[in-house]
């Protein structure tokens, strides 16, 4: 039996007048990338942000690993395991790469030796083939950079479960194509589980093995790509009638 890594049961969230989530059961198996879509303002990145402890939901619970995380702050919730990017990047701009990479092994880690976060933070930018430019601050990087910037953070702070918010945003077709290959090498070689949203939507059937869809923040559907991508609803959600 797959085991859920990750699960929220009825998840819902309101900000003011508006329902951001209402009502959103899902599950992510361990060592699976699954990938989370649907149309702007479908309550995607307010998912993440509750899993991530960015916010508490309104209602309802999310288990990680089978324990209740909901309403951690987001530093225990980081500790425990999850890791996320962001989808605009924001890397402390005067601080070299190394320094930045550092920030997040020490959140992970604090107490530790010096040496033991930069030992981390030059293994997670070497992960990302940023390890020439680890004294290079991170305000002269390019956009590509700026992202394999911003998953080295995350991989620093050694996550079992990486939340990857619109990685290929603003890459070409050969950019995309080689980002795909290296969150698979991810997942593979460290074990990772990857929970994933994304537009392009080529790169979501060629690497996940599940698809979740929300539509007006709720679940439309959800299933393996190929299927989710033909289904009628996830159509009109994204193209209408």
């Amino acid at each position: 039996m797959d085991v859920a890594l990750l699960q929220g049961r009825g998840l819902s969230k309101r900000f003011g007048g508006v329902q951001a989530l209402e009502e959103v059961d899902f599950e992510v198996q361990a060592g699976t990338i699954v990938g989370l879509i649907g149309p702007n303002g479908a309550g995607k990145t307010t998912l993440f942000n509750i899993v991530a402890g960015t916010f508490p939901p309104s209602s309802g619970v999310v288990l990680f690993g089978g324990r209740t995380i909901t309403g951690m702050p987001a530093f225990r919730i980081c500790r425990q395991g999850i890791a996320r990017t962001f989808q605009v990047t924001r890397p402390f701009g005067e601080m070299t790469c190394l320094e930045n990479v550092a920030v997040a092994a020490v959140n992970r880690h604090p107490g530790c030796p010096k040496e033991q976060w930069m030992t981390l933070a030059r293994e997670s930018l070497a992960a990302v083939g940023l390890e020439a430019l680890k004294d290079t601050a991170a305000k002269h990087l390019n956009v590509v950079q700026k992202k394999r910037l911003e998953i080295a953070r995350s991989l620093a702070t050694e996550p079992t479960l990486l939340m990857l918010d619109e990685v290929l945003g603003g890459l070409n077709t050969q950019e995309i194509q080689e980002a795909i290959g290296f969150i698979r090498r991810l997942r593979d070689d460290r074990g990772l589980t990857v929970f994933w949203i994304e537009h392009v939507m080529g790169a979501i059937m060629q690497a996940t093995e599940k698809v979740i869809v929300l539509d007006q923040g709720r679940v439309l559907t959800v299933g393996p790509p190929r299927e989710v991508v033909a289904d009628e609803r996830v159509i009109h959600a994204y193209l209408g009638d």
